[in-house]
């Protein structure tokens, strides 16, 4: 097998860390998991901790003698591997993480004629899971035992009415660390990188359905006047809202014109598109087509001004709304005034030269 090496390793981190993809290559497909699930290691902690332990990671994966020599002294030495608040500390937030999602995904509304809520009696095995993983990791192996009795406190917490998740994930990592943790004597199996993907697309395929399922069941968003709103609820009217509906027909606008006019020119209608010179919306405040004429602009803003000033209103709120709509069609007026005449000027000198 070909030696890894640490400078691939660093440069899959940079380009790849947040997926884990240095601990593939690595073989270290437990950490690569742990990575990718836990936000790169709790909100990326853990990705910046292997900044420096890159090295000992590479050692590791090439067995290197100098590092298997020391690993070896250590397993004499010690029976069990010493006590590692770094580990315990990630199966804290692993056990809690993946407790938390597992309860959120399960759905509070019947399905299918089903009430789910008897899947709550299964978050103290998620807990266990997780720390499990995180406890299994590199040359340390233990038993799910131990971390599965630790998590089993959540059902007693629940008893009397306590959400302890995250306490049931503290007391399952540190009966793992007590207990459970052992040194990995014997070689694990290499499969090979076809079946270790498809292990972890097992995962990554699981993982992800718990979010797909609170996303769709459970979770809700709130708008300004603090109604809610099913997030399923919400993203199907947003489907069907004049924002969506508008960036799709220029995206399809946008990518009929790259493949029949060529980049430049799609490129020059994505700009004109964004009206980065506010030129659009100043014209559709003034009611106006974009070929207008400046005596047309002319003609329209003074109507708009006259027929919108202030001065005309005696109500105090009229009055307000007026001064309001004044000062846009004035803003806009100026607006397409301004790039008309730079339009002109330039055009007078292109003609001059």
């Amino acid at each position: 097998m070909a030696e890894k090496s640490v400078c691939v390793t660093y440069l899959l981190w940079l380009i790849g860390g947040w997926f884990g993809l240095h601990q593939i290559y690595l073989r270290r497909d437990r950490h690569a998991f742990l990575i990718w699930s836990s936000a790169a290691g709790y909100l990326g902690f853990g990705l910046f901790r292997d900044l420096w332990r890159i090295p000992e990671y590479v050692k590791d994966a090439n067995e290197d003698p100098g590092y298997m020599e020391e690993l070896i002294k250590n397993m004499k030495k010690k029976r069990k591997p010493p006590y590692n608040v770094f580990r315990q500390f990630g199966g804290v937030v692993v056990g809690n993480l993946w407790g938390w999602i597992f309860q959120l995904a399960i759905p509070e509304e019947t399905v299918f004629g089903i009430n789910f809520s008897f899947l709550e009696l299964f978050i103290p095995v998620v807990i266990a899971l997780g720390v499990h993983t995180v406890g299994n990791v590199g040359r340390i192996q233990g038993s799910f035992l131990y971390p599965l009795i630790g998590a089993s406190s959540l059902l007693f917490l629940k008893f009397f009415d306590v959400e302890g998740i995250s306490i049931a994930a503290f007391l399952s990592s540190m009966l793992f660390e007590a207990k459970g943790a052992q040194w990995r004597r014997t070689p694990s199996s290499r499969p090979n990188f076809c079946k270790r993907m498809s292990y972890l697309g097992i995962g990554v395929l699981l993982y992800s359905s718990l979010w797909f399922s609170y996303l769709y069941f459970n979770a809700e968003v709130t708008d300004s006047s603090g109604e809610s709103i099913k997030f399923r609820d919400g993203v199907a009217n947003f489907l069907t809202s004049p924002l969506w509906t508008d960036f799709k027909r220029t995206f399809h606008t946008l990518i009929t014109s790259l493949w029949t006019r060529g980049w430049h020119e799609t490129w020059k209608q994505f700009m004109d598109d964004l009206d980065p010179f506010g030129e659009h919306q100043a014209l559709k405040v003034l009611g106006l087509e974009s070929n207008a004429t400046q005596v047309e602009i002319t003609a329209r803003w003074r109507k708009l001004s006259k027929e919108w000033h202030p001065d005309r209103y005696v109500n105090a709120d009229k009055k307000l709304e007026a001064q309001e709509k004044f000062m846009e069609f004035s803003a806009a007026y100026e607006t397409i005034s301004k790039i008309k005449s730079r339009r002109a000027r330039k055009n007078n000198s292109f003609q001059d030269y």
